[in-house]
């Protein structure tokens, strides 16, 4: 990436005076947050309905990455991910982050057009993957410490690749977390297909993140597209006060843009009703199409055609 081109998207990541720099979460990338969690709470259980704990969920991370090493996956390399069963699907995003690699999500599902868009290195896509990791070791030894700025996801939807750094979904899941209000003794309820960013911040990130539980028979939250506490729209033409309050979504903004108009936590948007630039630390760290990056970053700010 040309330095100016980088140089324009730190600025367009930046609020104010303030950097998109490591203290300003509590993790340094997303193995951390998987290892710290394990370490704190370990019997503590993420998803109710299974009965699912986050000792579980690190143990059988660490086996994946054993797994995936032994597949010859390296650090940064990119692994494509189908949507799967549960369990399944959000334990293997773990298994990906903790060997150091990224996950890529391909919301268009053409695999051969993902490959060559991403050079990713292996699809993910069935059960047998868990059997199969079950071989291994339920402890990995890192060869590679991942960097807040480095890349943790890809997501391709409608043919445009979106770039996300482990800090842009750390801070965007921190983002969302302070808007909702959730609280580590809390659960919340939410159920989105496992093809979206959205997807990957609420449903695998959040809930290690905030200490609280998915839980779909008595949370504390609900959220979804409808009759919830909280109202997600991925498609729209203006952002409004409703009520409940709604949860507006923008892949170029990590996940989420704001909740009804404000702005999540260390992000701005245009005045008007229709964001024609955003700023922020949840900004991506680019579109695939370095061209199409190239038109976007520029005046401090990233510009966005169209939600």
């Amino acid at each position: 990436m040309p330095l100016d081109l980088k140089s324009r998207i730190y600025k367009a990541q930046t609020v104010g005076n303030v950097e998109p720099i490591e203290h300003m979460i509590p993790y340094p990338n997303l193995r951390s947050l998987i290892d710290g969690q394990n370490i704190k709470y370990g019997e503590r259980v993420v998803y109710k309905d299974h009965n699912l704990t986050s000792n579980i969920i690190y143990d059988k991370a660490q086996q994946i990455a054993n797994w995936l090493q032994s597949k010859g996956i390296q650090p940064k390399d990119r692994v494509l991910v189908k949507p799967m069963a549960f369990p399944l699907n959000v334990i293997i995003p773990f298994g990906i982050w903790t060997l150091g690699a990224s996950v890529l999500i391909d919301n268009d599902n053409d695999t051969e057009k993902a490959f060559k868009k991403t050079n990713s290195k292996i699809v993910l896509e069935n059960d047998k993957i868990i059997n199969e990791s079950e071989e291994f070791p339920t402890h990995y030894e890192p060869r590679y410490k991942p960097l807040l700025e480095d890349e943790a996801a890809v997501l391709i939807k409608n043919d445009i690749g979106y770039q996300y750094s482990n800090y842009n979904l750390l801070v965007n899941t921190n983002g969302i977390l302070q808007e909702i209000d959730l609280f580590s003794d809390q659960s919340y309820c939410v159920n989105l297909k496992a093809n979206s960013m959205p997807w990957l911040i609420l449903q695998v990130i959040l809930p290690l993140y905030s200490g609280s539980t998915i839980d779909s028979q008595n949370p504390t939250i609900t959220i979804g597209n409808k009759n919830s506490d909280f109202l997600i729209k991925e498609k729209w033409n203006t952002i409004e006060e409703t009520n409940p309050p709604t949860i507006y979504t923008c892949n170029e903004n990590t996940a989420f843009l704001a909740i009804n108009k404000k702005p999540i936590h260390l992000t701005e948007i245009s005045e008007n009703q229709r964001p024609l630039f955003i700023k922020g630390h949840s900004v991506m760290m680019g579109y695939l199409d370095q061209e199409q990056s190239n038109r976007a970053y520029k005046n401090n700010a990233l510009y966005i055609a169209k939600i």
